[in-house]
């Protein structure tokens, strides 16, 4: 990983001859707010951001906060948008996506961060253990509906990029006779298999398609609102997050990285 320096001189030099169109999933909030500000910021607000998540109230403040794009586009500037979406269910991930193919022309830059904190399996209506859900399905169904606008956006010689972030190389061994870890889904399993499936699917992807995949080499805690959503965490970790804020990185070191 590129020392902060020298990430964000890099970062400042990132000027497109296009309007870019960056899509975050699990934008609201933590990692995937701070890129999407940082990509706002860079860009000066001349890209299409689209931030998907729940927090509709927070995703607005977040929009608010862009720079207000000074180029256009077909006579338009630049759109600034949030899709309401909960990716713990594949038919409401589907939606979105079945949304996005029908009115976006291509995607260059693809950021995946959902994710929650949770010590107990909780099965969503769809009967998915909602870790893995937010973790590897979601992300995985993201990534492969809209291959198409990345394709759209490579075949146009502009960038076509997809970011999951989540502690790349730090998984462990997975048990190829549990991959749903029905027999073991104790945090620790957890911890080591959703980077792990995370990773093969980062691999795997580009087999067959002809698109650049970044991750980032972990996955970090920061200062903002990772426990929203978890509340089983919530009583137990209230008393070990002051503790934590010790270890917390700021938000906009990963971010700039």
């Amino acid at each position: 990983m590129p020392r902060l320096p020298a990430a964000r001189k890099l970062n400042a030099s990132f000027s497109p001859s296009y309007i870019p169109v960056a899509v975050f999933v699990g934008g609201t909030a933590g990692i995937g707010q701070g890129m999407a500000e940082a990509f706002a910021r860079y860009t000066k607000g001349n890209a299409h951001i689209v931030i998907i998540g729940r927090n509709r109230t927070a995703a607005e403040a977040i929009i608010s906060s862009f720079p207000k794009p000074t180029v256009e586009e077909g006579g338009d500037p630049p759109v600034h948008e949030f899709i309401p979406c909960d990716a713990s269910l594949m038919k409401n991930v589907e939606a979105t996506t079945t949304e996005l193919l029908s009115r976006l022309p291509k995607v260059n830059f693809l950021v995946l961060s959902p994710g929650y904190l949770s010590l107990s399996k909780e099965k969503t209506e769809e009967g998915i253990d909602a870790r893995f859900a937010l973790y590897y399905y979601a992300r995985w169904k993201f990534t492969h509906d809209l291959l198409p606008l990345l394709h759209n956006a490579k075949q146009a010689g502009e960038d076509a990029k997809v970011m999951s972030v989540l502690s790349a190389g730090k998984g462990g061994q997975i048990d190829l006779d549990d991959l749903g870890l029905k027999k073991n889904d104790s945090v620790g399993q957890v911890a080591k298999a959703m980077p792990t499936y995370n990773d093969l699917m980062i691999e795997v992807i580009p087999r067959f398609q002809h698109f650049h995949l970044d991750v980032n080499k972990y996955y970090v805690f920061t200062n903002r609102n990772l426990l929203l959503g978890s509340q089983k965490c919530l009583l137990c970790m209230s008393t070990l997050v002051p503790f934590g804020q010790t270890f917390y990185y700021p938000l906009m070191g990963p971010c700039a990285r």
